[in-house]
């Protein structure tokens, strides 16, 4: 019998009644909230318990006189940008998603590697999409296979791409000429290009098919738009790898609150806590959108694990298990994430749907965990995944609509950068 892998904080009685006959509210639980809060498992518990009393006992002896200064605003574009740069080696600091001086200065460091305008005010949308496809080509395999660190990696990115060669996914050290592909030869993406997505669909492995999005991306120029849109099947694939990177930077910054163990320790854990969702992950390719986030909802309830403990626990969980490749244990995270009072998680499983990652493909039932989100965001839930970005929503509904009916979306504005501005 497995263990139960998180303490429960204080009794849940009175709202394990509340939730039985609603729907759950969000359960507050952030990146600042996780160490005073969620425990994964009794080692992960212990280290994170310590780790809080150790630094209350530090701020308890620290009498310091500080002068405040308005609040920068945290943007989730400002977290990624921070992670990348930092990542090749440019030091923004601490991933805080506050746009200061250290980021700007860090930007402009980068744009003078890169041979761009320098001024850390105006980092413009290409000069973050490099930045962002370099990062996520070099996490899902690129940094494995040129054996690089730092800047040079992200040189060896450049050259790859003003070359037209980049490697392979799964075939370390091998390339393709991505212009000689446009012939034909495993299927066509957006303008005509050559679509590594559709040679990398018999993976299992989610993060060489993320390498294989990201080369897509960076042939056809950037991420899709609204108004880019061509094939509607590259841009939800688009969406589901920058949903995935960005639940691996939150959980490898939540991990940083974990003093004591190793990751390999926290995965097994995780993995656990993924097991107690089992029934509910088989579900998934099985039952409806609402049968299944009915039993997903009673299955987190008869844990005893109070709502809080759940919901960032399950951020960590999520982080980790793509990470890892271990697709049922994302499918569990965002289960109880999306039942937990955030419905805008629903879009992972929609994409394990379709996708048939850590599933079977199921795009009738991907369709209604689309459906659902979007109309929960649209309603006023909080997005999770690029929340600055505002029309990533609109995306998503139109990519599925396409798929769904055939219907091209309408013209819509593009995308900014408006975290440019919090200062």
């Amino acid at each position: 019998m497995l263990p139960r892998l998180i303490t429960t904080l204080g009794s849940t009685l009175g709202l394990v009644a509340a939730l039985a006959i609603a729907p759950a509210p969000k359960a507050a639980a952030d990146a600042g909230d996780f160490i005073g809060g969620a425990i994964v498992g009794g080692l992960v518990g212990a280290a994170i318990q310590k780790n809080v009393q150790t630094q209350k006992q530090q701020q308890q002896r620290q009498q310091v006189t500080r002068t405040y200064r308005p609040r920068i605003a945290v943007t989730e574009q400002g977290m990624q940008t921070q992670t990348a740069l930092n990542y090749f080696g440019y030091n923004a600091g601490r991933v805080d998603g506050q746009v200061g001086p250290g980021t700007r200065a860090a930007i402009e460091r980068y744009q003078a590697t890169m041979g761009y305008p320098i001024d850390g005010r105006a980092f413009q949308p290409y000069q973050y999409d490099f930045l962002m496809q370099a990062y996520y080509w070099a996490i899902n395999g690129g940094q494995a296979q040129a054996q690089l660190v730092g800047q040079p990696l992200l040189m060896a990115y450049r050259t790859q791409v003003q070359n037209g060669t980049l490697p392979v996914p799964g075939q370390a050290g091998a390339g393709t000429n991505l212009a000689a592909l446009q012939n034909g030869q495993a299927g066509l993406g957006q303008a005509g290009t050559a679509s590594l997505v559709e040679s990398a669909r018999g993976s299992v492995s989610l993060t060489n098919r993320c390498s294989a999005v990201m080369q897509q991306t960076t042939a056809n120029g950037g991420f899709t738009t609204i108004n880019t849109m061509a094939d509607p099947e590259v841009a939800m694939s688009e969406q589901f790898c920058l949903a995935r990177n960005a639940a691996v930077t939150r959980g490898e910054s939540l991990l940083a609150n974990i003093q004591g163990l190793s990751r390999p320790q926290v995965a097994q854990q995780c993995a656990e806590f993924g097991g107690l969702f089992t029934a509910e992950i088989d579900a998934v390719s099985l039952r409806p959108q609402t049968d299944v986030t009915a039993q997903a909802n009673g299955a987190a309830l008869a844990t005893g694990i109070s709502p809080a403990d759940l919901v960032a626990t399950s951020r960590v969980c999520l982080g980790v298990a793509y990470g890892e490749d271990d697709m049922r244990t994302a499918i569990a995270s965002a289960l109880v994430l999306s039942v937990m009072g955030e419905p805008a998680y629903g879009e992972l499983i929609g994409h394990h749907l379709r996708e048939g990652f850590g599933t079977t493909v199921r795009r009738d039932l991907a369709m209604q965990w689309y459906n659902a989100s979007l109309s929960a965001i649209e309603a006023g839930a909080e997005p999770v995944f690029m929340p600055e970005q505002t029309d990533r929503p609109q995306l998503l509904r139109a990519a599925a609509t396409f798929i769904e009916t055939g219907e091209r979306p309408a013209r819509a504005a593009g995308f900014t950068l408006p975290w440019l501005n919090s200062d």
